[in-house]
């Protein structure tokens, strides 16, 4: 009899968590790493760069190096989910492959970020990087690939696997939460460089540690070589052919192709899009970048109750056109649409662009994992047959390349385009002053930094939106749902021999009692990671308005007061809007927003960290009080020189 490895229900929520160092890592990566060594489409004097101005890489040749870099990572996918589904020592098969390569994930990823040419040898930098690009990119491929091979196996029905896959949904969500809302701001309070900041976070990685001592699998537990898994291994060949002749997951990787091809060029340009191309700060960045992941879980949880009446099929759609259509809010919210001297209204936009986007992201993050698994444990089931991290592998290869060929080839290349409205054409420029010269050579006027955008910024919203609805439209390929059921119909109706009765009989759905819990998960998680970033964002806010005040108050206690008390949250955000009034009447300005409202708001949103209108209109107040604090500064030093 096999030993169940997750026999309790902390251990479902710990299991799902072992890829959270790993997967925070990799997301920051993905949104931070290419603008860090080239920082062309950013700010000058942005934290976000390694050095503010400095390329360290050789931009003609490193995003060929980088997509190759992606391709291979994808390509060795298929031999490290054989070796992790082949394994068979007395560890058992998954936890070998992971124990072997943390410690080298870890230093090459740390490596990757020390450019040692400095900027005076970019193609030793360039040749640096790409070959611990490398090393990474297989070392994290193999720890992965054996975790996730291993939900199949460790889960006992399809309820457990919707709930694990929930509650990686949730750390998911919190991932790129920290990510894209609080990295930003985090670089601004702290004065620090991004490689440094990394550096700080990469003990976060041993995490994926846990499924060492989780995994019930080896000569201690006789698992898998006393329980059928290995009766009949399944060669690489076999395992391919099972994999990539499946229709029912080629239909499914089609459309995630799709998805994975605007996402990824979304995610790597993103900070690009807010920073440079909409003009925001950090703190304001982190503003928008709530508004989109703040409400991810609630989302989610919506997502299962509209997927439980309308299918799962439809739902994705829905996601995918919602998503596409939310992207467009970069264009119009940008400084090349909206000018230099219309924050609210690009707020407005930005911040509805988010919270419309939020409802595909969680789906984004939940899809892959649930499906790839749902597809293999069915299989397994009707061909007695454990190859699952080959699905994985083949989901990973595929999307790599189209990461590579999204991210790299054609963003790296797109962001090195600049535009002007001052002068015709689109020029290719290592800068903004450089393409300013370009520019004036052309009209033959002077054109400053000012009058040049970066075109890659604007067009990517145009890109990701494109293919969104082409997935949106692709997605009529797969079933209505991925019930164990419906999968083992579908396999059959593509394999007319295979034995699925075994599928009918004993799985025609999830137990009520089992969608109630699994539902419970859904509202609690919902609940929890709503108010996470809530938590951080008022510490901040407090923290602001004390600066900005002078008052000696203890923002601790007001903190926990608006966190845990319903509706006392009202006094005090009134109090707050007063405060920053105070600052802006006498300077011409007024404070976003009215007691009315902030009391309306405090009525509707009980507490406050998941009221995020309160929380972006105090936010609006505070940046207009840095910016008149700014200007006093200025005119008080411009006085004391004409003194």
């Amino acid at each position: 009899m096999r030993v169940k490895s997750l026999d309790k229900k902390w251990k479902e929520f710990l299991f799902a968590f072992s890829g959270f160092g790993p997967n925070l890592l990799m997301v920051l990566m993905g949104a931070y790493f290419t603008d860090a060594i080239n920082p062309v489409a950013l700010a000058d004097g942005s934290f976000q760069a390694i050095s503010s101005g400095v390329c360290f890489i050789l931009p003609a040749i490193f995003p060929i190096l980088h997509a190759l870099g992606k391709v291979f990572d994808g390509i060795i996918d298929i031999p490290f989910a054989h070796i992790t589904d082949s394994l068979s020592t007395k560890w058992g098969r998954r936890r070998p492959a992971i124990a072997v390569c943390i410690l080298p994930m870890i230093i090459s990823f740390a490596l990757c970020w020390l450019p040692i040419g400095g900027a005076e040898n970019p193609l030793l930098n360039t040749i640096w990087i790409a070959f611990w690009e490398l090393i990474f990119f297989a070392t994290y491929t193999m720890c992965l690939i054996a975790f996730y091979g291993s939900l199949s196996s460790v889960c006992e029905s399809e309820s457990q696997r919707l709930r694990v896959s929930g509650y990686k949904s949730f750390f998911d969500t919190i991932s790129y939460c920290l990510v894209y809302a609080l990295v930003p701001l985090l670089l601004d309070v702290m004065q620090i460089n991004i490689d440094k900041f990394v550096f700080l976070l990469l003990p976060a990685m041993l995490t994926i540690t846990i499924p060492l001592f989780m995994i019930k699998e080896g000569e201690k537990y006789g698992y898998p070589e006393n329980d059928g898994l290995n009766e009949e291994k399944v060669t690489l060949k076999e395992s391919l052919v099972l994999t990539f002749k499946n229709k029912t997951f080629l239909n499914w990787l089609l459309v995630n192709c799709c998805t994975f091809f605007g996402l990824q060029m979304f995610l790597v340009g993103m900070n690009a899009m807010i920073i440079g191309g909409m003009g925001f700060n950090g703190a304001e960045m982190a503003l928008v970048n709530t508004c989109a992941f703040a409400p991810v879980p609630i989302m989610l949880y919506l997502f299962n109750k509209l997927k439980a009446k309308k299918g799962i099929r439809f739902t994705y759609q829905t996601c995918l056109v919602a998503f596409g259509v939310a992207i467009l809010s970069f264009f119009f919210a940008s400084t090349f649409v909206m000018g230099t001297n219309n924050k609210p209204l690009q707020y407005l936009i930005a911040s509805v662009g988010g919270v419309v986007g939020s409802w595909a992201i969680g789906a984004f993050f939940m899809m892959p994992y649930m499906i790839s698994a749902q597809i293999s444990a069915v299989e397994e089931k009707i061909i007695k047959k454990n190859h699952s991290a080959m699905y994985f592998a083949a989901n990973a290869v595929v999307t790599s390349i189209v990461g590579a060929i999204s991210g790299s080839l054609v963003y790296e290349n797109i962001k090195m385009l600049f535009i002007s409205k001052d002068a015709s054409g689109i020029v290719w420029a290592e800068s903004f002053a450089s393409a300013a010269q370009i520019f004036s050579q052309k009209a033959n006027a002077v054109i400053s930094s000012d009058q040049v955008f970066n075109f890659g910024t604007l067009l990517v919203p145009f890109i990701v939106c494109a293919v969104c609805i082409l997935g949106a439209i692709l997605a009529q390929r797969m079933p209505k749902d991925y019930t164990p059921y419906l999968v083992a119909k579908e396999l059959k109706k593509h394999n007319p021999d295979l034995d699925i009765s075994n599928i009918e009989q004993s799985e025609l759905y999830t137990a009520d009692d089992e969608k109630g819990e699994i539902i419970f998960v859904q509202v609690g998680l919902s609940i929890l990671s709503g108010f996470i970033f809530g938590f951080i964002w008022l510490g901040y806010l407090l923290k602001s308005i004390k600066e900005l005040t002078k008052c000696k108050c203890n923002n601790l206690v007001k903190w926990l007061i608006c966190s845990f008390i319903p509706f006392a949250n009202i006094y005090f955000t009134v109090k707050m809007h007063e405060q920053l009034n105070q600052i802006l009447l006498p300077n011409g300005k007024k404070a976003t927003g009215s007691t009315a409202l902030f009391i309306i708001l405090g009525i509707l949103f009980p507490i406050l960290p998941i009221n995020v209108v309160c929380l972006s209109l105090l936010q609006s107040s505070v940046n207009k009080a840095y910016s008149v604090q700014e200007d006093c500064k200025v005119a008080n030093l411009t006085g004391a020189i004409e003194a």
